[in-house]
């Protein structure tokens, strides 16, 4: 017991505004990438943002702290229980997101169905071995990394700043859903019924909206 205390007290630990932090690198650091990949693989700039507002990469930033919260406990585990670890969590993290979006939107924005060992489309072998290999490379880098930046950055009104973020992210994920379930309306012809949808329809159109989730796909 008096061991498992002490290697308890000897992990890095973060607070609730760190998550957030985490949250928001993630986001920004996922639609970078995505957005570098395209450019490289296509030769062209594509909207990668998961919402109309901002350029928030939800999915990266879930991940981010998601990794984070599993894998902060694991810093002192040997690195193939590490990578078994993210391995696996990672890969339901994906799955989730996927089905999430499929049931929500009716769309994905990814689709693993050419490559082997997939399940379902929505993850394969090929990812999942990647997101052991962050997992690794999280808890041995990033995590002491971010440990770092945390005690020697001090940002002023931190919290007023977390909270205008919280309340800006679920103002812009309400809206990008009633945007989503709008544009679903309208592939049946449906007539807007109140200002909302008028406002919707107007700011939202459904060529507004393919270049906002361009690589979306409806299911």
């Amino acid at each position: 017991m008096e061991k498992a205390k002490k290697k308890e007290k000897n992990l890095i630990k973060f607070n609730f505004y760190q998550y957030i932090w985490i949250f928001i690198a993630g986001c920004y650091l996922g639609y970078g990438v995505e957005t570098i990949w395209c450019l490289i693989k296509h030769g062209f700039i594509e909207s990668r943002k998961s919402l109309v507002l901002g350029h928030l990469s939800v999915a990266y930033g879930m991940g981010a702290v998601l990794l984070t919260l599993i894998l902060i406990y694991f810093q002192k585990a040997k690195i193939w229980k590490i990578f078994v670890i993210a391995f696996l969590s990672g890969s339901f993290v994906e799955y989730i997101c996927s089905l999430g979006q499929e049931i929500i939107f009716g769309s994905v924005a990814w689709d693993y169905s050419h490559l082997p060992l997939n399940i379902n489309g929505r993850i394969c072998l090929i990812y999942s071995v990647f997101w052991g290999i962050l997992g690794v490379i999280w808890v041995k880098l990033v995590i002491p990394f971010l440990n770092k930046c945390f005690e020697k950055i001090h940002i002023p009104f931190e919290k007023v700043i977390i909270w205008a973020f919280i309340a800006f992210f679920v103002f812009d994920g309400a809206l990008s859903a009633a945007a989503a379930l709008r544009m679903d309306e309208r592939k049946t012809d449906a007539e807007p019924s109140n200002r909302i949808e008028i406002f919707l329809d107007e700011h939202y159109d459904d060529k507004t909206m393919h270049k906002i989730y361009a690589n979306s796909q409806d299911v």
